[in-house]
């Protein structure tokens, strides 16, 4: 069965710089959340384990051949469906100041729900999954899952929680809350988080973990792994917050950060939450519920996501098969990450518990 399933969807982008800029428009870009999802969980599955990572991609009519020949390089998982009566899902997208983003469909959207994992048994019974969707949907999908996985043989799964970001208002905020006993992992932006309450998002550490602990409470539910459910708050340059039911209260920066010696830099911050959470789940699994672990994986994949417009170059060098992300192994970041920030951790263990060391 996966390690970890992503509900997101694959997009084709488009994106257009304001005419200051003077750089030229990109098109055929990869991109969709669950692309982003998927990228976070095989960042850290290497080898034989990157099969584990289960995400659908719909092929329209116009899929190019050359963005499915890149997501193969990736050997993850994924099922590929032909959909050649409908044009493949993509979006416009316009960058501004400052970050800011404005974003439309150019395609009509193909959602990936609970219905589309039934043939496919290693989808239905995956130990984790990434939602990206409303409140409502989330219940939705939550209870499609407890009725479809009918095998009793299977633990329950992880499940991850991305509250899609219009819907994070104080209108949803009752529905958000009741639906955290069925979750393992709420993550949210700060920005997201405030806004279910109506609130700016906080300047501070203090006020961010104060936000966060508005959550916990609502949290109840408890993996397998019997290590709790929590909230990952991801902060942006500030990285992220970690905050248990088993009585974790951790900050882990942001790998690109004023410490950061990889020689990369941050390029577009799109698709770096998603890569993150795909990376915290797929390492919450294989670390058998070890928060910090998983904390520290997200951070290491988001990374990778926002050093380059679309995905990274993966490459395999001839005489080894040691895997690197724009020119840098999974390793060697976990390494650097450690020595920069000044952690303590161990990055032979760290990599033990991923499996990617014996």
């Amino acid at each position: 069965m996966a390690l970890f399933t992503t509900m997101g969807m694959f997009i084709i982008d488009e994106i257009h710089f304001p005419e200051e800029s003077q750089l030229e428009p990109q098109y055929n870009v990869i991109g969709g959340g669950g692309t982003y999802g998927a990228l976070g969980g095989r960042v850290i599955t290497t080898g034989d384990k990157a099969s584990s990572v289960g995400w659908i991609v719909d092929k329209g009519s116009d899929f190019p051949v050359e963005v499915q020949e890149y997501l193969e390089s990736w050997q993850t998982g994924c099922v590929w469906r032909n959909t050649p009566d409908r044009l493949t899902t993509r979006g416009w997208n316009m960058y501004g100041a400052r970050g800011f983003r404005a974003f439309k469909y150019l395609t009509p959207k193909l959602r990936i729900d609970v219905d589309d994992l039934i043939d496919h048994r290693q989808l239905l019974y995956s130990q984790s999954y990434h939602l990206i969707c409303s409140p409502e949907r989330c219940q939705s999908i939550l209870r499609k899952l407890t009725v479809a996985r009918v095998d009793g043989t299977v633990p329950p799964p992880v499940i991850t929680w991305e509250p899609v970001p219009d819907l994070c208002t104080p209108e949803h905020l009752n529905q958000c809350l009741q639906n955290l006993k069925h979750v393992t992992v709420l993550t949210p932006n700060a920005e997201e988080a405030s806004r279910f309450f109506g609130e700016e998002e906080p300047s501070t550490k203090e006020a961010l973990e104060q936000l966060a602990s508005r959550f916990l409470p609502y949290l109840t539910s408890n993996s397998h792994f019997k290590t709790g459910s929590g909230i990952v708050l991801r902060c942006g340059p500030l990285g992220c917050y970690t905050l248990t039911t088993a009585g974790t209260s951790h900050w882990f920066p942001a790998f690109h950060n004023d410490r950061d010696q990889s020689h990369q830099r941050c390029v577009d911050p799109t698709g770096g939450g998603n890569a993150f959470i795909g990376a915290l789940s797929t390492a919450f699994v294989l670390s058998h519920g070890d928060w910090e672990i998983a904390s520290i994986s997200g951070n290491l994949a988001a990374g990778i996501a926002i050093e380059q417009i679309g995905m990274p170059v993966i490459e395999t060098s001839d005489n080894s098969s040691i895997e690197t992300w724009n020119g840098l192994s999974i390793e060697e970041r976990l390494r650097g990450y450690i020595e920069w920030n000044e952690l303590d951790y161990d990055a032979e263990e760290v990599l033990k518990k991923l499996r990617i060391r014996a």
